[in-house]
């Protein structure tokens, strides 16, 4: 009799529960220098929904983490945002099966908390630290 394998996978995506900025970074005007692609990579590949769009604006949403982008001139390659969500492995995997490179996982220690965190980039510049509390 041959022997099958299936994946356990998560009963339910990853859920995002907050975004906050790292630095001075504005989470409501995460800089882009077009707002089309950008708008299409965060809704297709991070798993954002589009919560509304101007000419040169976007705010969007993936659970309880809400950010905004901004084609305002200012270098994505400054911008920074940690995202809490609750199974940081799983969607470590569920971005590396999108083609997104992320870093390996670690543990960090934040304000005396540990964290389990991992860091990816977005092609346009703007850095992503993505964690869950470690205890």
């Amino acid at each position: 009799m041959a022997e099958s394998t299936t994946l356990h996978a998560s009963p339910s995506p990853p859920r995002f529960e907050s975004a906050s900025p790292i630095g001075d970074t504005d989470i409501s005007a995460l800089p882009v220098k077009e707002i089309g692609p950008a708008v299409v990579y965060y809704t297709q590949v991070l798993g954002f929904a589009l919560v509304a769009r101007q000419d040169e604006t976007a705010t969007l949403r993936r659970d309880r983490a809400t950010i905004g982008l901004a084609q305002n001139g200012a270098d994505p390659e400054q911008a920074s945002v940690y995202f809490a969500v609750n199974d940081v492995a799983a969607l470590r995997d569920e971005l590396a099966a999108k083609g997104i490179e992320p870093s390996p996982l670690r543990m960090d220690e934040y304000d005396g908390k540990r964290y389990q965190v991992f860091f990816a980039k977005e092609p346009f510049g703007v850095c992503f630290c993505f964690g869950q509390p470690a205890d």
